[in-house]
This record gives structure tokens, sequence and C-alpha cells, in this order.
């Protein structure tokens, strides 16, 4: 029996899992593009939440400021190290591997508990307006270190 002719990685003579043949894979150019769409898209699912709950309120004006500086801060000194370590990981995965696996299980499990902190501020009793200036200083965050997958 010949070998299955494949572009997929398996051990010569052995025919591809059905793991194998199902798992998407991506350029790395499609990963970076993927990984950037999706920090614009967190960013601007938060960013208008957060500008949602300023809206009206006493302190909105210095409340948003107050937020995008942080943005600011938080992406010079984080999420550009975050996003420049995703890259590099993008850069240096084979093209056999999982599309999602462009973050690491770690980044994943960050990004859930993100999400879950998000949720629970939610419920708690916090103004509005307070959780819309830390919203505010996510996105902004998102934002401007997400640059660096567009530059990539």
């Amino acid at each position: 029996m010949e070998p299955v002719d494949t572009d997929i990685a398996v051990p010569r003579g052995a025919p591809p899992t059905l793991a194998d043949r199902v798992k998407p894979r991506l350029s790395a150019r499609t990963q970076l593009l993927l990984a950037g769409v999706l920090w614009y898209a967190v960013a601007v699912a938060l960013g208008t939440r957060g500008i949602g709950w300023l809206v009206g309120a006493e302190w909105a004006f210095v409340l948003a400021a107050a937020g995008v500086l942080v943005g600011l801060l938080k992406a010079r000194f984080i999420m550009e190290r975050v996003a420049k370590k995703a890259i590099g990981r993008i850069r240096e995965r084979d093209r056999d591997k999982c599309a999602g696996g462009f973050f690491s299980w770690q980044s994943w499990l960050v990004v859930l508990g993100m999400m879950a902190l998000g949720h629970a501020l939610r419920l708690t009793a916090t103004p509005r307006p307070l959780l819309g200036a830390l919203y505010v200083a996510i996105a902004t965050g998102l934002l401007v270190a997400g640059r660096l997958y567009w530059i990539a």
C-alpha cells in the first residue's frame, strides 16, 4: 500500500488521523490577522460597553480620560510585551499546528479568567461609571498594543 500523499505531517506510511485531517491550519500571516482581529473585537466590545456606562455620568469626561491614560500605560508596560510574545509564538509555529494555538494555553486561561472577573465585577455594587472607566482602560490597552499584530 502506498503512503497517503497529503500536506499533513504524519509518519511516512501512516494514514492521517481524523484529528490531523480536520485540524484547522493557518499560515503565520493569517494567524497574526486572526489575533489582531480578536484583540480589536474585544477592545470594541469593552469600549462600547464602557462608554455606555460613562454617558450621562457626572464625571464622565474625567473618568474616560483616566481610563484612556491607564490604558495607554497598561499597553506600554504590559500588553505590548504580551503581544510581542504572541507574535513570536505565531512566527515560530509550524503551519501544522492548530490555528487556535496562536495563543498559548496559559494565555487562553488568562482570557477566561479576565472574562470571569469582568462578569463578577458586573454582579457587584460597583458604580457603572467606575466600571466604564475600567473597561475603557482595557479597551485602550488592547487597541494600542493590538497594532503590533497589524504591523507584524
